[in-house]
């Protein structure tokens, strides 16, 4: 004996669709509101996804191939990685309109028909408040050294 299964149509499906679309409305808009906090905020994934769109911003100033882009990616996500690109001093992040504007000591050139890029490194002021001690100001004193003999070094 063969048996059919009936199904019912109507007003099952109608709900099934309207879930599925308020799941999907409730998805989009949480994803809208994690792209709008602050880039020390935002999960790791997400970052990557906005330094994709940064990469796709300034891929037209500097040229760059699709192996030129993957690999820039992957400098940045190493940087990541290195917690380089975790605060905002660093990286410029525009929470209107969810874009990074701007990583702070990021140095991309083409010489000669190849791009290179990498964080410049910071050099020290001259004008700082600290002092650098030097060898010859530091008095350095052995334990074999008579106290005679101590009391002489510390004096020149």
């Amino acid at each position: 004996m063969e048996r059919h299964k009936t199904q019912k149509k109507g007003i099952d499906s109608e709900i099934k669709v309207t879930k599925d679309e308020s799941f999907k409305a409730l998805l989009e808009d949480s994803a809208k509101e994690a792209y709008s906090r602050p880039w020390h905020r935002i999960e790791r994934g997400l970052r990557l996804n906005r330094l994709r769109i940064f990469i796709e911003d300034i891929s037209d100033q500097f040229n760059m191939t699709k192996d030129e882009k993957d690999s820039f990616f992957i400098f940045l996500q190493k940087a990541l990685d290195k917690k380089l690109l975790n605060t905002l001093k660093v990286v410029n992040y525009d929470q209107d309109t969810q874009k990074i504007t701007q990583i702070r000591g990021l140095e991309i050139k083409r010489n000669d028909n190849v791009l290179k890029w990498g964080f410049s490194i910071k050099k020290q002021k001259a004008d700082c408040t600290r002092k650098k001690k030097r060898n010859e100001d530091i008095v350095s004193i052995d334990a074999t050294m008579t106290n005679q003999t101590k009391i002489e070094e510390i004096k020149n």
